[in-house]
């Protein structure tokens, strides 16, 4: 049931946790931060706040009597203090930094939830991105604003071509995931492992890992492929795509990066940019508590990659 909450106090005692956002493209994380701390404030302000007790005086004479009266404090009137929540006054982080050019679900703790970023950036959560290249180009940032340094012909790449030369990455970076159980790719314990348990995710800082790579459109020279990884930046996506290019015999540039699940948050959790309002990061918090609770521990250890629908995010704001 839900509870109606107008006391600023008690609804300062409710923002403490992690929540998710979709992160809009064009706009930085640190942007993003002040935004959202902005309308917290502005939230917060609007609530009731703490109630001043009354200034007693005594007045009056001991020969005519005295008269004790209880007048307005004025010491805290907002006309005086000014706002009561500052921008100083909140602690929000995030757990990854998505570049300007990156879109998708963002995981961001407030107060004392920023420890709970914390937890999930040492967890090693494998994202999953929708990637879209474009074949024929090559830029000098290898994402589609820069400047065009090459042209080239694309009409002999086929579907099926790209798929092969996915699942090549993807094989090589399975055999580079055995490493970190000390594993020969091509032993009994190596297979066993891998059928038993599922995928390796290293415990601790290591290069980027891919673990599952595949076509989801292709309208040439367009195509998007989702890709499932873990400590990638924006920038190895762009030369993941730039090298598909030189794979194909030909170039290809980044187009959009647009993250659609981070562990167990997905784009159903992300609250869009006109939501990031004191009411709806609260109920997100809430939401997001039981998932904070089950993540995977930082160990190294082999964990299964769960297939999950992905939510249609042809309504998300771009």
């Amino acid at each position: 049931m839900a509870k109606l909450i107008n006391y600023a106090p008690e609804a300062w005692n409710y923002l403490h946790g992690v929540f998710c956002v979709y992160k809009p493209v064009d706009m930085s994380v640190r942007f993003m931060r002040n935004v959202i701390i902005g309308n917290l404030c502005r939230d917060l302000n609007e609530l009731r706040p703490r109630s001043v007790p009354p200034i007693v005086t005594i007045e009056g004479s001991i020969s005519e009597g005295l008269v004790v009266k209880q007048r307005k404090n004025y010491a805290a009137h907002p006309l005086v203090l000014g706002p009561l929540y500052h921008p100083e006054d909140l602690r929000v982080s995030w757990a990854q930094h998505l570049q300007k050019n990156v879109s998708g679900v963002c995981v961001m703790g407030v107060n004392n939830g920023c420890s709970g970023t914390h937890r999930v950036r040492e967890s090693r959560l494998i994202r999953t991105y929708m990637v879209s290249g474009k074949f024929g180009l090559a830029t000098d940032n290898q994402f589609h604003d820069g400047k065009v340094i090459e042209k080239s012909r694309f009409g002999h790449v086929t579907k099926g071509k790209l798929w092969k030369s996915l699942m090549n990455i993807q094989a090589s970076h399975q055999q580079a995931s055995l490493q970190f159980l000390g594993l020969d790719p091509q032993s009994q314990e190596a297979y066993e492992a891998l059928s038993s348990k599922g995928l390796v995710r290293p415990g601790e800082k290591s290069g980027s890992l891919l673990y599952s790579l595949s076509v989801k459109e292709f309208n040439l020279p367009d195509f998007t492929i989702e890709v499932s990884c873990i400590n990638e930046t924006g920038d190895y996506l762009k030369e993941l795509i730039h090298s598909l290019g030189l794979m194909m015999k030909t170039n290809a540039v980044c187009t959009q990066i647009r993250c659609v699940r981070y562990g167990p948050w997905t784009l159903g959790h992300a609250l869009l940019r006109k939501h990031w309002t004191l009411e709806h990061i609260v109920n997100n918090i809430g939401q997001s508590r039981p998932l904070l609770n089950n993540i995977t521990p930082a160990t190294p250890s082999l964990v299964p990659l769960e297939e999950t629908e992905v939510t249609d995010v042809s309504t998300v704001e771009q």
